[in-house]
C-alpha cells in the first residue's frame, strides 16, 4: 500500500512542485505566522485602550504596527539582495521572540510603542520574504491555484487566532504563547534545510530571458498599481465600517460583529475557483471576470432591504476582494521574476498598506453625509473604477 508520505509526493509532482520541502515549510509558517498576527492584534487592540497610562495616546499606539511595516516594505528589497531567505528569516524570527518576551513586562510603559513597532517591522518582511517564496515555489501551470490554497490556510488560520482571545487572558500568557509559535518558526528553518536549497536556482530559471528592471514594469503597467490601490481600499472600508453598518441596520452589537464575521468567509470558498481560473484563462480575463462580479453585486446592494441578503451579498464581494489580492500576487510572480520579485511583492504590499490608512476616511466622510449608502457607495465607486483601470491598462499593452 501507498504511505501518506509516498501519496503526498506522488501529488506534488503532479502539479509541479519540485521544492517539497519548500511547500511544507511554506504551509506551516504561513499558518502559524497568520495565527500569531491575528491574535496578538486583536488581544493588544483590545487590551490597550484600557490602560489609563495611553488615555490620549491610543490612536498613536495602535498605528505602530503599520508604521514598522511601512518602513520593512522600503527596507525589504535591498535586504533581500543581500541577504538569504534562511538568514532573514532566522533574524526576523530571532527579534520577535525577544520582541514578544519585553512585552510581557513592558506592554504598560511607554516602551510598547517601539516594542509593537519592530514587531510590525519584522512580521513585514516574513510576510513578504513569505510571499517571495511562494512565487519561487509555485510555478505555472498552477502558480495562481496554489496562491490560492494558502490565502485560504491564512484566512483560517487569522479566524483562529481572533479566537484565541477568549481563552488566553493575561498577558504573560499571551506574550508566552506568541514565543512560542516563533520558536517553533525559528526552528523549522533548520529542519526544513532543503526548502532554501534549490532557491537561487529558481530564482535563475524564472528570470532567464525574461528578466527587465523594476520600473520598466510600472511604465509598461501603471494602471494596475493605481487599480491595487483602489481594490485595497475597498478593502480596507469594509473591514472598517461593515461591522457599523449592520449595526445601523438594527443588529445587536453581538449579531453585527457575528455577521462580519460571516461575510469573511466568502474568500473560502471563492480564491480556488478564482486561483484555477488564472491558471485556466490567464490574469487578463480573470481580473476582468472578477472586477465585473464584484461592479454587480456592489450595484445590486442599493436595491437590497434584507439583513439577510446583504449580508450573503458581502459575503460574495468579500470573497471576490480577496480573489482579486491572491491573484495579483500570481501576476506579480509572473511578471516581476529573478532580482525584481522582491520589488514587485513589496511595492505590492506598500501599495495595499497605504489604501488601508486611507480608506477609512473616506467611508466616514460618506457615511457622516450618506449614512448605510456611503459604504455602498464607496465599494461601487472602487470596485467601478478598478475595472475601467483594468480596462484601459489591457487596451494600452497585455497584462
Amino acid at each position: 500500500m501507498i504511505s501518506i508520505a509516498q501519496f503526498s509526493q506522488k501529488t506534488l509532482n503532479k502539479y509541479g512542485i519540485e521544492n517539497q520541502q519548500g511547500f511544507y515549510f511554506i504551509v506551516l509558517i504561513a499558518g502559524i505566522l497568520s495565527c500569531i498576527s491575528s491574535f496578538i492584534g486583536t488581544y493588544v487592540n483590545l487590551d490597550i485602550h484600557q490602560l489609563l497610562l495611553f488615555k490620549n495616546l491610543v490612536s498613536w499606539d495602535f498605528t505602530m504596527p503599520f508604521l514598522g511595516a511601512l518602513l520593512g516594505t522600503l527596507f525589504f528589497p535591498k535586504v533581500r539582495e543581500r541577504l538569504a531567505s534562511k538568514n532573514i528569516m532566522r533574524i526576523s524570527f530571532m527579534s520577535l521572540f525577544i520582541s514578544f518576551g519585553l512585552m510581557i513586562f513592558l506592554i504598560n510603559t511607554y516602551y510598547d510603542f517601539l516594542l509593537r513597532f519592530i514587531i510590525g517591522f519584522f512580521f513585514l518582511f516574513l510576510f513578504l520574504e513569505l510571499a517571495c517564496f511562494q512565487a519561487e515555489t509555485f510555478q505555472a501551470p498552477y502558480r495562481a491555484t496554489f496562491f490560492s490554497i494558502i490565502g485560504i490556510e491564512i484566512g483560517l488560520a487569522s479566524a483562529l487566532g481572533s479566537s484565541l482571545v477568549d481563552v488566553i487572558h493575561s498577558s504573560a500568557e499571551v506574550f508566552e504563547f506568541c514565543m512560542g509559535g516563533i520558536f517553533i518558526c525559528f526552528i523549522l528553518t533548520f529542519l526544513y534545510k532543503k526548502a532554501f536549497i534549490d532557491k537561487k536556482k529558481n530564482v535563475n530559471q524564472s528570470a532567464k530571458g525574461s528578466e527587465q528592471p523594476f520600473y520598466k514594469a510600472v511604465f509598461i503597467f501603471p494602471l494596475i498599481f493605481i487599480a491595487i490601490f483602489m481594490e485595497g481600499s475597498m478593502g480596507g472600508g469594509i473591514n472598517s465600517y461593515l461591522p457599523i453598518f449592520f449595526e445601523n441596520l438594527g443588529l445587536s452589537k453581538g449579531s453585527a460583529a457575528f455577521s462580519y464575521s460571516l461575510t469573511g468567509l466568502g474568500s473560502l470558498f471563492l480564491m480556488p475557483i478564482a486561483g484555477r481560473m488564472g491558471d485556466k484563462l490567464g490574469y487578463e480575463k480573470s481580473f476582468f471576470l472578477t472586477t465585473i462580479l464584484g461592479l454587480l453585486l456592489a450595484s445590486i446592494t442599493f436595491f437590497v432591504t434584507q439583513t439577510a441578503l446583504l449580508s450573503f451579498l458581502f459575503f460574495l464581494i468579500r470573497g471576490v476582494h480577496a480573489s482579486f489580492m491572491c491573484l495579483m500576487y500570481g501576476w506579480f510572480a509572473v511578471k516581476c521574476p529573478g532580482k525584481n520579485l522582491s520589488y514587485g511583492m513589496a511595492s505590492f504590499s506598500l501599495i495595499k498598506n497605504v489604501s488601508y490608512v486611507f480608506a477609512p476616511l473616506g467611508v466616514g466622510a460618506l457615511m457622516v453625509t450618506y449614512g448605510n449608502k456611503g459604504l455602498l457607495l464607496w465599494c461601487w465607486g472602487t470596485v467601478g473604477i478598478t475595472f475601467m483601470l483594468i480596462f484601459f491598462q489591457a487596451q494600452k499593452s497585455s497584462l
